[in-house]
């Protein structure tokens, strides 16, 4: 974060202390990976773009419906929220009114129609196998395949897309209520440096920390996805960089915003054209693993990526042909 504005990053560990100790726990040389289709892929590398879904349409449709209602519950509750309440009355009057209208102005396009790309942490231990859990995501008539990519283009900063990452959260009612409760402590410390901010800009932070709070939060028995979301939303956040497409995607139609995966310096976009973007890719378990590897390099190789053979890698477990029981 040390080309972003100081003022920023010290509202970030202010109102958002879990996102703000996860991004500098991210380093210039860690990675993130998309799990995703073979037949996803294919289509990612033909058409050199990316897709950002709704989250209605998401593997578990109640993704964005966890943070809401924990939020809701949380906000409702009087002692819950009447540190963070107070202090910021004590810092600047009036902010956390602001930011709590303009959130429940939006709280329903923010139901509908945010639009996410899902990627997770990547350890050098899973290079050659990927994570077993994500594995699972995958039914039996499809083939999973791990997207292992370089993660400065997810962190550079830019507003040019109108989408912004942020690690999920997988909070208990009580991690959550403890999220906050430092806040409230981090609003007091920080009293003097608050009160000399735009009073606009300070509640369009309360607000953004109300949003991903609602939006990046997932149930803490998926914690070992350890899910970084890259969030847009049409509406909140208009961009000409993001296209509208319809898609039937595993039988269901559907709205989807794609991105082409073109370099655009003028805009501070760089690193996300196929050569440079793609560390590696593990092919999940699968009767034809083999195949399969061969076809993905052919295809990288006709998209200018680098010595691509060594590139891809078949994770070795195995394909069960029957359920556990």
């Amino acid at each position: 974060m040390e080309d972003w504005d100081p003022n920023v990053v010290k509202m970030l560990s202010i109102f958002m202390p879990t996102t703000f100790d996860r991004r500098l726990a991210i380093k210039a040389n860690s990675r993130f990976v998309h799990y995703t289709t073979a037949e996803n892929l294919f289509r990612i590398l033909d058409e050199e773009a990316i897709k950002f879904r709704n989250t209605r349409c998401m593997n578990d449709y109640r993704d964005v419906e966890q943070g809401v209602m924990q939020l809701h519950q949380w906000n409702n509750d009087s002692e819950s929220n009447a540190a963070l309440v107070s202090a910021l009355q004590a810092s600047v009057p009036g902010v956390w009114e602001e930011a709590v209208k303009k959130y429940y102005q939006w709280l329903s396009s923010l139901r509908t129609q945010s639009y996410v790309l899902s990627v997770a942490e990547h350890d050098d231990t899973e290079n050659d196998t990927g994570r077993l859990s994500l594995w699972r995501a995958f039914d039996d008539s499809t083939t999973g395949v791990a997207v292992v990519v370089k993660v400065a283009p997810f962190l550079q900063v830019t507003e040019a897309l109108k989408a912004y990452s942020s690690p999920v959260a997988y909070w208990t009612r009580q991690q959550l209520d403890d999220e906050f409760r430092l806040v409230a402590q981090r609003v007091a410390s920080n009293k003097d440096f608050l009160a000399k901010l735009n009073k606009v800009a300070l509640a369009e932070m309360v607000f953004l920390m109300l949003v991903f709070a609602a939006t990046c939060s997932k149930h803490p028995g998926f914690r070992d996805e350890r899910e970084w979301r890259v969030l847009t939303n049409p509406q909140l956040w208009p961009s000409v960089q993001l296209v509208e497409h319809l898609e039937v995607i595993g039988g269901v139609p559907q709205t989807v915003y794609k991105m082409q995966l073109k370099n655009s310096p003028a805009d501070n976009v760089m690193g996300i054209e196929l050569p440079e973007l793609i560390d590696r890719i593990i092919v999940g378990p699968s009767l034809h693993a083999g195949p399969i590897r061969e076809a993905i390099i052919a295809k990288l190789a006709a998209r200018n990526v680098a010595d691509p053979a060594s590139k891809v890698v078949v994770s070795g477990l195995p394909k069960r042909l029957a359920a556990m029981g």
